[in-house]
């Protein structure tokens, strides 16, 4: 295709969409550009020849075909002028047909490839002064000082594949100290403290919370908002027995040395921790827990079933009715079976003459009403001619038992249903603590491990949707809205006080 392009020299590039009614290649794209530009200016900006010369690279194609159009995205490096690489841009819109397909292209953007080395300048300039701060002290006043440090302190060490962050002295010590980041072990470093493990971020990795269970751990947190993100979450993950603050506003990788000192020093346990920021500020964590045990108990009592009301009260039945409707039942069960049962003078009694006993009130049988010899209840003509024994319900008879009782409603989970590209990712990056972040044209423009997503949002652009298996935290909610995101995919959903608009949030276990 022409002469191989020095990157070194390159100044800017041309990215255009295309769109192609029918299914088209490669080749055909990058022909249809040389055939219907031939000519069309002269021989310092054809663009054949300006590849010969190297002052364009190769012209790369990204494409993808789908129910019978092909789109994508052409990008051609230059090291031609300002002036001249816009003229090129306009050249490339000209192309209409690619073959016997019709073809439209649009110019995207210019991008001066040189800021961007500018930028990378500045990074690694700032990460070299880091690494000076970290290794060299030639401003330190005190040489005993600085011995000390060196004897004491060591480099940061990873631990398991996820790279988790800890100071040398973490796994030959009992008690430890859990921090956020990678910074703040650095700083404990340079004052001689090295029992450190870092989070990295605001969700608490499943493998670290094993590397701490058996050890005695204070939580050394910023005193920001992030800080109270990460007590929360301990809350329900984790087992720690103590936790020091560092001032309101501050950040533990900021502290001197005897800003460490005090806040460690000042270290209180779990229960007595105070939030600093949001809605729960000024609340201890013991007032925290009781206020969710309360809310838990509201949402039970809104779903409880009304046992009490379902139960009947039983009815008390004297002894003496008792008898009489045993009577009554077994000479209903006589004229089923199709045996005359003969009256006995007393049912045909008047009701005076009965003497009630310890001056009770007596009510007069049912049976003074009806002639002698006829039962006192039975079933209908057609239950005696079947031949089916009868069973009569009396109304002192106690309520039917068995009765299925009422069950709280469980709350359904609302299934999603997603695209394939999207399904998919989620399943691949499931108990691999990654993530993954997808543009508008569904490609992968990120892939990193959960615990540096939110930092290396930083770095991109045109972001639509965030795949993470993390918890979906207020922070990570609000930078991805930040970038202009329409969904955030997880794996569980951390304590969220508010959603920004237009966003949509799915957890895993809706798909």
């Amino acid at each position: 295709m022409g002469a191989k392009t020095d990157t070194s020299t390159t100044k800017y590039e041309i990215t255009a969409k295309f769109e192609v009614d029918g299914v088209v290649e490669k080749p055909d794209i990058v022909g249809a550009i040389y055939g219907q530009t031939d000519g069309l200016l002269s021989e310092n900006l054809d663009i054949r020849e300006l590849q010969k010369t190297g002052r364009i690279g190769r012209i790369s194609v990204d494409y993808s075909s789908s129910r019978g159009k092909t789109t994508g995205k052409i990008v051609i490096p230059s090291s031609l002028s300002r002036t001249e690489t816009a003229i090129l841009a306009a050249t490339l819109e000209t192309v209409d047909r690619v073959g016997p397909c019709s073809c439209q292209i649009q110019m995207k953007e210019i991008v001066d490839v040189r800021v961007n080395k500018r930028q990378s300048i500045v990074d690694r300039a700032s990460e070299i002064i880091r690494q000076w701060d970290q290794n060299v002290s030639p401003f330190s006043s005190s040489i005993k000082l600085e011995v000390e440090r060196s004897s004491k302190s060591g480099s940061v060490i990873k631990l398991t594949d996820e790279g988790i962050s800890a100071g040398p002295g973490f796994k030959r010590q009992k008690k430890t100290i859990l921090v956020e980041g990678r910074a703040d072990v650095v700083n404990l470093l340079k004052y001689g403290i090295d029992n450190t493990i870092a989070v990295n971020g605001t969700s608490v990795p499943p493998k670290l919370i094993d590397l701490i269970k058996k050890k005695t751990v204070t939580a050394f947190l910023d005193g920001d908002r992030g800080g109270d993100l990460i007590l929360k979450e301990l809350l329900q993950v984790a087992h720690v027995q103590n936790v020091a603050r560092a001032p309101k506003g501050k950040e533990v990788e900021d502290l001197s040395k005897d800003q460490i000192n005090k806040a460690l020093n000042d270290a209180v346990s779990i229960e007595k921790t105070i939030f600093l920021t949001g809605e729960d500020e000024g609340k201890t964590v013991k007032e925290f827990l009781e206020k969710d045990k309360l809310e838990d108990k509201k949402k039970r009592r809104t779903f409880r079933p009304k046992k009490e009301l379902e139960k009947k009260p039983k009815t008390r039945v004297s002894p003496r009715t008792e008898k009489a409707v045993k009577t009554i039942a077994s000479k209903t069960s006589s004229v089923a079976k199709g045996t005359t049962v003969k009256p006995k003078a007393s049912v045909s009694k008047p009701a005076k003459e009965r003497t009630p006993r310890d001056g009770a009130v007596t009510k007069k049988p049912t049976t003074s009403s009806r002639p002698p010899g006829r039962p006192s209840s039975t079933r209908s003509s057609s239950s005696r001619s079947s031949g089916r024994p009868s069973s009569t319900r009396s109304s002192f008879s106690r309520p039917p038992s068995g009765r299925p009782r009422g069950r709280p409603p469980q709350r359904e989970i609302r299934k999603v249903q997603l695209p394939e590209y999207l399904s998919s990712s989620v399943t691949n990056v499931k108990t691999k603590l990654e993530a993954i972040v997808y543009d508008e044209a569904e490609k992968e423009i990120l892939r990193c491990s959960a615990s540096e997503i939110y930092s290396k949002l930083d770095g991109i652009e045109q972001a639509h949707v965030i795949i993470i298996d993390g918890v979906i935290t207020q922070r990570l909610l609000e930078k991805s809205h930040a970038k202009g995101m329409k969904m955030v995919i997880g794996a569980r959903k951390g304590e969220i006080t508010k959603k920004p608009t237009n966003l949509r949030v799915i957890e895993f276990k809706q798909i």
